[in-house]
């Protein structure tokens, strides 16, 4: 009698894969190196809300470190404490986003410029990851209640991907100046690095059939931002939404 081939579905991801805790630690370092030359370098000359956005961003990066290795050292009943508690951190990063999302529609450059159009880019692609990361979050809180570490796992991860977008802009605009010369480059850049990302990502748990739909969800987004940003600076309507938001 022949022995039946291997189910693909009882292959285990390999143990470096499932240090999340080292990951999660890999973007908070690229976050801090990427924002010092802007943020962390002149922290003391910050205006006071993005201080508080950059802080508490800052701190929730930290946070999925602390609460990764909390659950590799099976401390669940601490970092289950810490997560209710966190919803206020997450609370902060929000409000503190949006606050900083209406100074810059409210900044310098007018409706006819082309740094206007390019503020649009960034109010649509910040709006929606602000509202992702809400939803993810709640998600992963209620994911965590019913017992699915699988899927909590990834949710949280999704919201530490979402701030990645503004990091690598900073990485290419400072770091290849010769290649990405302004910010318009750099946010498409940045799309692409995260489309890569995201599929491979994807990739990665098709191989050990564990595909969820947080990654797959993460992939699809960026490539309609990226696909749909020029669109969207362009539309009337989309303009007249952000003008009335930045003079509430």
């Amino acid at each position: 009698m022949t022995n039946p081939l291997p189910n693909r579905s009882t292959k285990t991801l390999p143990g470096w894969v499932q240090h999340w805790w080292a990951w999660f630690a890999a973007a908070f370092l690229v976050t801090f190196v990427s924002f010092w030359p802007s943020f962390f370098s002149a922290i003391s000359n910050a205006a006071s809300h993005i201080l508080i956005h950059g802080l508490s961003a800052t701190a929730w990066m930290l946070l999925t470190v602390a609460q990764a290795l909390l659950i590799n050292s099976r401390l669940r009943n601490i970092h289950r404490k810490l997560g209710y508690v966190s919803i206020t951190l997450a609370a902060i990063v929000v409000v503190s986003g949006l606050w900083v999302l209406k100074t810059m529609m409210l900044g310098d450059n007018g409706p006819s410029t082309e740094g206007f159009a390019l503020s649009l880019k960034f109010f649509y692609l910040d709006v929606t990851g602000l509202a992702l990361f809400c939803i993810f979050l709640g998600l992963a809180i209620r994911a965590a209640r019913q017992r699915d570490i699988a899927l909590h796992l990834r949710l949280i991860a999704c919201t530490a991907i979402i701030p990645l977008e503004a990091v690598l802009e900073r990485t290419y605009l400072y770091g290849t100046p010769s290649l990405v010369p302004n910010l318009d480059v750099a946010l498409i850049a940045s799309e692409i690095t995260l489309i890569v990302f995201t599929a491979g990502l994807v990739l990665g748990e098709w191989r050990f059939s564990r595909v969820r739909w947080p990654f797959t969800l993460m992939l699809s987004y960026y490539l309609t931002m990226l696909f749909t940003q020029d669109l969207m600076a362009e539309s009337q309507w989309f303009i007249t939404i952000a003008l009335e938001y930045a003079n509430l």
